[in-house]
């Protein structure tokens, strides 16, 4: 059985170097956060005003294979015990009362969407029934942000589904155990394709489409995280951060202006032995505090990495959750 949630989904900051790109979430905390906003009721037009774009300053200082897990159970009847699940078994433990438990359905509504990613329905008592399955995962919260960067992880995952689901406790057997009491399983399912109401999904979500290119670079590359460079490598050139309080959004270009913005004020600030360093690669995404969006950090390199370098999935700043999400790099061309 099945309870599922459905998503729909400047000023500039210089510092220097976290090590290794660490997200720099004791300088992000010094901007007041991005809220959630409910809209008004009962007017019928309500205009925000924009809020003009801040200039871009550079940094003052340079800063020097596929393989399927497929963990199964063994299904001989024996009665031996399943893992327990992490979630609350309802009393009396049958199926309609686990249909109708309200935890659920408020783990469901309440639970947070993802940035980058569009609700397409929530709280429908069916499953994903599609022909582009990429895996599944058990995990030990109703945890859509968890689910969310599995997805981003994932080559090619469009959508995904975050549940509750109602298993058996042990292996159940006709002859010795034909009814055991059940546990209760958070369930996060990952498809390569957009999903629709159509396809009586379990709390799908889907994800919004690429960024646009940037004026000079190649790109967008999808990531599953932000790019966590080798340390030894001294490509990493530092951050600009560009809270959504204080700007228009997520924009890539503004990383591209910056990226370039950097080179054009080494190239006139050379090193003592008459050299400097190019930005000629920029990592985009969106950092998010509790899953709210914060604001578009920039990472800048002057050397170029592929998407197995995204692998900066998150941070914890004390009880705060930072995630990442729509992650892109582009590189010069």
């Amino acid at each position: 059985m099945y309870i599922p949630f459905i998503l729909a989904a400047l000023a500039a900051l210089t510092s220097a170097l976290p090590s290794p790109q660490l997200i720099d979430l004791v300088a992000i905390e010094e901007y007041p956060d991005a809220v959630r906003v409910t809209a008004p009721i009962d007017i019928v037009k309500d205009v925000v005003p924009s809020v003009p774009a801040a200039p871009i300053r550079p940094l003052t200082s340079i800063i020097s294979s596929s393989k399927r897990d497929l963990t199964v159970e063994k299904r001989d009847g024996d009665c031996s015990p399943y893992p327990t699940g992490s979630g609350p078994v309802p009393s009396p433990d049958t199926v309609d009362a686990f249909e109708s438990f309200p935890t659920f359905a408020a783990m469901a509504t309440a639970a947070p969407t993802p940035d980058g990613y569009e609700v397409v329905f929530i709280n429908s008592n069916a499953s994903l029934t599609a022909s582009d399955y990429m895996g599944l995962y058990t995990l030990t919260t109703y945890d859509t942000l968890g689910c969310a960067s599995q997805c981003d992880q994932a080559s090619g995952c469009q959508a995904f589904n975050m549940y509750i689901e109602r298993d058996p406790s042990l292996n159940a057997s006709a002859d010795n155990c034909p009814n055991p009491p059940s546990t209760t399983n958070y369930k996060c399912t990952l498809w390569g394709a957009p999903v629709s109401s159509s396809s009586l999904a379990l709390t799908p979500t889907t994800k919004t489409p690429l960024p646009p290119a940037c004026d000079g670079y190649n790109g967008p590359t999808e990531l599953g995280g932000a790019i966590n460079a080798p340390p030894s490598s001294g490509s990493y050139m530092g951050y600009q951060y560009f809270p959504f309080s204080q700007s228009q959004g997520y924009d890539p270009q503004t990383c591209a202006d910056a990226c370039n913005a950097q080179t054009t004020y080494d190239s006139e600030n050379l090193a003592a032995d008459g050299s400097y360093m190019a930005c000629i690669f920029f990592n985009a995404y969106v950092l998010s505090e509790d899953g709210i969006p914060q604001g578009l950090y920039c990472s800048m390199y002057n050397e170029t990495w592929d998407a197995s370098y995204g692998t900066n999935y998150g941070q914890y700043q004390g009880d705060d959750r930072y995630t990442v999400s729509r992650s892109y790099s582009y590189a010069l061309m």
